[in-house]
């Protein structure tokens, strides 16, 4: 879904140094929950992210590298929803992968996963918007591909009517102030970051070792799936999952 693929997958922009705002800004948010709490200045220095979510025929040239191992990811063999296997999907987000998965590609590729505060600066631009592209409107489907409710049946539909996440880039109008496209919905974002509940934390504060012990990696962004809640949907939501999780609702994007 969508109309073309753009020419340019595998692009990066670049975000300029400097601070920014991260976690939830009341001022413009009535969504707030406590893992986003506080809202906080956070400097960076000047890095490269992703233009667009890592797409299956991106992955699939490290897969043909020998460096991206198959107990990483899942096929549509596995379960429909994955989109590698399929051969029309090549330019949509690879998803069914996990955190291992992503952090091998990205290293194939000469990059990283995205620090959770990289990711967040790149997705909302450095003032706390709500969303990449502001504050208004509330999201809806000309701006991310993401669960919504039929105007004509009430119906829930899934990706935007689409049953699945579209071709990276899709969604001119939701693009973030750096250029980057679907930092909110179609698949969900794998960070490097594991998942405090004392924000902002970028190691294991106990229990070290791993998804043996409960430890989660932070994902962002939301995606095209679930029951739909707005408030999943947002530049300063965060949640984690065991990093050796492949489902279809996640994907990543790289930095360097």
């Amino acid at each position: 879904t969508g109309d073309t693929a753009p020419d340019d997958i595998g692009a990066m922009v670049d975000v300029s140094a400097g601070s920014f705002q991260m976690g939830c800004n009341e001022k413009v948010d009535n969504q707030c929950n406590m893992l986003e709490n506080p809202y906080h200045e956070v400097y960076l220095d000047a890095y490269k992210i992703d233009k667009y979510e890592v797409t299956v025929g991106e992955y699939q040239k490290c897969i043909d590298a020998g460096n991206c191992n198959n107990a990483h990811y899942e096929t549509t063999a596995y379960f429909f929803y994955c989109n590698l296997g399929i051969t029309a999907k090549g330019n949509h987000p690879m998803n069914c992968v996990s955190w291992y998965g992503a952090k091998a590609y990205c290293e194939w590729a000469g990059k990283r996963l995205p620090t959770e505060a990289e990711w967040e600066k790149a997705a909302r631009g450095t003032e706390g918007a709500k969303y990449p592209w502001g504050n208004e409107p509330e999201v809806n489907c000309d701006y991310a591909v993401i669960p919504n409710y039929s105007e004509k049946t009430g119906d829930l539909e899934y990706g935007c009517g689409a049953d699945g996440p579209w071709i990276v880039g899709s969604k001119e109008k939701g693009k973030s102030p750096y250029g980057a496209y679907d930092m909110l919905g179609n698949v969900w974002e794998w960070t490097n970051d594991w998942m405090g509940y004392e924000y902002y934390e970028t190691s294991p504060s106990e229990n070290p070792t791993g998804p043996e012990s409960g430890d989660k990696r932070v994902v962002r962004g939301g995606g095209w799936f679930g029951v739909l809640s707005t408030g999943d949907i947002r530049a300063s939501r965060r949640t984690g999952n065991t990093p050796d999780d492949k489902s279809f609702e996640r994907g990543f994007r790289c930095a360097k």
